[in-house]
């Protein structure tokens, strides 16, 4: 490379009157290498030029979505036809689009929600590879792996999700979680401080901390907690089993017994995030197509549950369960006509049906049909007479005639089969009360409802009401307080305590 010095030559004029005008420094290189100095220029930038457009291609290279493999399930032939369906267009739409981290999670859903976890995990390790920083992807890896029975495996991936993801909630509550189920209550504690600090309208940061302070054997810190849980979300049946817990360890027996009463067969739903919110739209095994057109009715929505299950009956043809709920489903949205039209049809396929003859005889009472209803009930409890539906189908058909007698004995029948049915005993109580006016029979039937659920409001209701018309003051207002302490927001029980402050007051 050429050099310029800047100073000049030593035994010249300073004033450069004697340089030439294109003077040759001693440290150039002579004359005749200048062309050979500009070919190594010339060389050296081509040279820069090919690095630079190396360095390129390797950095697209080592930034390009990393290749992934779609998962489909081995026994995919073998799923039940309208999962089998659901999943391969599913996976069809992914591989369109194999890259795409939000189709991969979609996917992980969609075998998540239908028990296909092992498929799930590989869904969610590709979405969790194309979007590295998505905390829910990397969440759902470590779902999926204690699904499959790994919980240290599930423990770890929880642990990194949470370190990674410092302000991301549902992290630690699936770390808290994770590690009460592995007996690491200590670390669980932590985790689920961190989850209320986060998050501190979620019920399940205090239930956790409150089911940690239990195992520890602090009891008064734990109740405390869970009744911060329940005050969040009254009907958190999880928090309710174990305020229970905590209560029986404080000696509050009554108290104790209360709360594990409403919290009897409580289920764990995990805490909500914005993928588990969309789950329910990948559903499609029989079972979870049930459960949701019971949903829809309960929300008042019972034509989204007719539709649902008129789909499921297109991939199930000839199911008897699928034909029952559908026909429930009639009933609930208001169309009792179609329900008996479904039901006939059944009972044409199979003669045997009990379940079908007890349906068509509440249609049959819906439609004013009471003789049909009479005569469907009957069959019922022929093919089926040790079992309490076809006796509680013949009372309901006895009651629309106003045959009061018959329906009460048709009640004892089913009584007598289920002994512990708080609801037949409220049932009888409610024939004696209002049809025959037999108020001191229909108490000892209220009284037997509620000792046999505590918690149920509607028997601690018909208890106060009975009581109420016998004068039975003080025992009217213990029912009406255990009503109140389960249901502090229920109209009636307003109703019944106007009702006591009259009885109350007359001489």
């Amino acid at each position: 490379m050429d050099h310029v010095n800047s100073e000049p030559d030593k035994g010249q004029s300073r004033s450069g009157a004697s340089l030439p005008s294109r003077a040759v420094p001693p440290s150039s290189p002579p004359p005749s290498y200048r062309p050979l100095s500009r070919r190594l220029i010339a060389a050296f930038g081509v040279g820069l030029l090919a690095l630079i457009g190396f360095l390129a291609v390797d950095a697209a290279f080592r930034h390009r979505p990393p290749p992934v493999t779609v998962p489909i399930p081995a026994d995919l032939g073998r799923l039940d036809p309208q999962v089998r369906a659901y999943v391969t267009e599913k996976v069809h739409w992914v591989q369109e689009a194999p890259q795409e981290a939000r189709r991969e999670a979609t996917l992980g859903l969609v075998y998540a929600v239908n028990g296909l976890w092992k498929e799930a995990r590989l869904a969610f390790e590709n979405a969790a590879r194309l979007k590295p920083r998505e905390p829910l992807a990397q969440l759902y890896v470590g779902v999926a792996t204690q699904e499959l029975g790994e919980l240290v495996a599930a423990q770890d991936i929880f642990r990194q999700v949470a370190g990674r993801f410092p302000e991301f909630a549902p992290g630690y509550y699936r770390l808290g979680a994770a590690l009460l189920r592995g007996g690491l209550v200590g670390e669980a504690g932590g985790a689920f401080e961190r989850l209320i600090a986060l998050a501190p309208s979620e019920w399940r940061g205090y239930a956790g901390l409150g089911d940690v302070r239990l195992r520890q054997g602090r009891f008064a810190d734990a109740a405390q907690l869970l009744e911060q849980a329940l005050k969040i979300d009254p009907g958190a049946t999880e928090a309710h089993h174990l305020l229970g817990l905590a209560y029986r360890g404080l000696g509050r027996t009554n108290e104790a017994q209360r709360e594990l009463g409403l919290g009897t067969d409580a289920k764990i739903y995990p805490m909500p995030d914005a993928w588990s919110n969309m789950a329910w739209q990948h559903m499609r095994s029989l079972p979870d197509q049930f459960t949701m057109a019971a949903d829809y009715a309960r929300l008042g929505m019972p034509e989204r549950g007719v539709a649902l299950l008129e789909t499921a009956r297109e991939y199930h043809p000839g199911n008897p369960s699928v034909m029952h709920a559908l026909a429930e489903a009639y009933v609930n949205a208001g169309h009792p006509d179609k329900a008996r039209a479904l039901l006939l049809e059944q009972v044409q396929t199979d003669p045997q049906d009990v379940s079908a003859y007890v349906q068509l005889s509440t249609c049959c009472s819906t439609l004013g049909l009471t003789n049909d209803a009479l005569e469907f009930a009957r069959r019922a409890v022929a093919l089926g007479s040790n079992t309490v539906a076809p006796h509680l189908a013949a009372a309901n058909a006895w009651l629309a005639m106003t045959n009061d007698a018959a329906a009460l004995a048709e009640l004892n029948l089913a009584a007598r089969l289920d002994p512990k049915s708080a609801r037949i005993h409220d049932q009888i109580g409610d024939v004696l009360l209002r049809n025959l006016d037999r108020p001191t029979e229909a108490l000892q039937q209220f009284q037997q409802a509620a000792a046999l659920d505590p918690t149920s409001v509607a028997a601690l209701v018909r208890v106060a009401d009975a009581c109420l018309r016998l004068k039975r003051a003080e025992e009217a207002r213990q029912a009406i307080a255990a009503a109140r302490a389960l249901a502090p927001n229920e109209p009636v029980i307003r109703v019944l305590e106007q009702r006591l402050e009259k009885v109350a007051v007359q001489p």
